[in-house]
């Protein structure tokens, strides 16, 4: 991407208009397209399914189908809403360094990346806490056991789709 605001103005005809180069995957497309919310909600829950069901059945845990059941959909709910949590404050902060004329995509340098990746941070590590104090409420898991599935699910199922520009 071009940093050059004279020839951004050459580009768009004289005109000088905000360009926003970091609508990120998947706040800004959910927004545009809200069908893609019937993709999205199913193929997240399908994840996050497979996910826990995997590490449920390395670490060896018995009554893998009851401890599913009891908190999926707390687990679901949970990463999905730190996904969209880290990726609204990425978007917010794009939004002031385009207001800033400063150029902004992850894949645009080394600086543009370390930009993005305490988002990415962020979403995983509210998926760790978040789940471990409450998605395995109700079940017989305990301590070390909690900790390692929460640990899987935060660095399985963070949004590293935010690494993705939107002009793709």
């Amino acid at each position: 991407m071009d940093s050059n605001p004279e020839k951004r103005r050459e580009r768009t005809g004289g005109k000088r208009g905000t360009v926003l180069y970091n609508m990120l995957f998947p706040v800004w497309f959910l927004y545009l397209i809200p069908q893609v919310w019937l993709v999205i909600v199913p193929a997240n829950f399908l994840i996050d399914s497979l996910v826990l069901l995997a590490a449920l059945h390395v670490l060896k845990i018995p009554g893998k189908m009851e401890i599913y059941r009891r908190s999926i959909l707390k687990i679901w709910g949970i990463g999905f809403l730190s996904d969209l949590l880290a990726a609204g404050l990425l978007f917010l902060l794009g939004w002031i360094l385009t207001i800033l004329d400063a150029p902004f995509t992850p894949f645009g340098g080394l600086a543009c990346v370390l930009i993005s990746l305490p988002f990415i941070g962020l979403a995983g590590w509210l998926i760790f806490r978040l789940n471990r104090r409450f998605s395995f409420r109700g079940t017989e898991l305990a301590g070390d056991r909690i900790r390692r599935i929460c640990l899987v699910l935060a660095l399985a199922t963070a949004p590293y789709l935010m690494m993705i520009p939107t002009f793709w």
